[in-house]
């Protein structure tokens, strides 16, 4: 093996490792506190709808284009921040089982692209205050905010 070979073989190797692509989340805002799920999982951004049946825990549902999408409550993880604004907007996500979970929130969402270094586990002493399982980690935002990484998967242990 000729030095030239080996030096391009090993810069490379070392480009490949260095180029972690960030992934893609959609993010938004409830009450003063940031949440954030895979853009993978959300099927599609809804405005305009007619919430009902609407459920003591407060979930309810919305009809859409002929499916039925359950509305989760988010207020339940953070309830002083449950000032109940006007959900002009619905996040629509998709969960392992086909089910539709809507996410009803007051602003457009934004796309946040993070890298899994931004990515940091939420301190256990905080955690054990009733914090639900479907906020799985903390990330720090590009803009130096803390944004709360939700696992959709888990919205059915709530």
């Amino acid at each position: 093996m000729t030095h030239a070979n080996y030096n391009r073989r090993f810069r490379s190797q070392k480009q490949s490792t260095v180029r972690i692509t960030p992934k893609k989340f959609v993010s938004f805002e409830l009450g003063n506190v940031y949440y954030a799920v895979p853009i993978e999982r959300v099927e599609r951004i809804v405005k305009n709808f007619n919430p009902y049946g609407l459920l003591p825990g407060g979930n309810s549902l919305v009809r859409h284009q002929e499916e039925l999408i359950t509305l989760i409550n988010l207020s339940k993880i953070f309830p002083s921040d449950g000032s109940r604004q006007d959900s002009n907007y619905l996040i629509v996500c998709i969960l392992n089982k086909n089910d539709l979970l809507g996410i009803p929130i007051p602003d457009m969402p934004k796309i946040l692209e993070i890298s899994e270094e931004s990515f940091c586990e939420i301190p256990e002493l905080y955690r054990q205050q009733q914090l639900p399982p479907v906020i799985e980690k903390l990330i720090r935002a590009p803009d130096g905010s803390e944004v709360f990484y939700l696992n959709v998967d888990l919205f059915s242990e709530m």
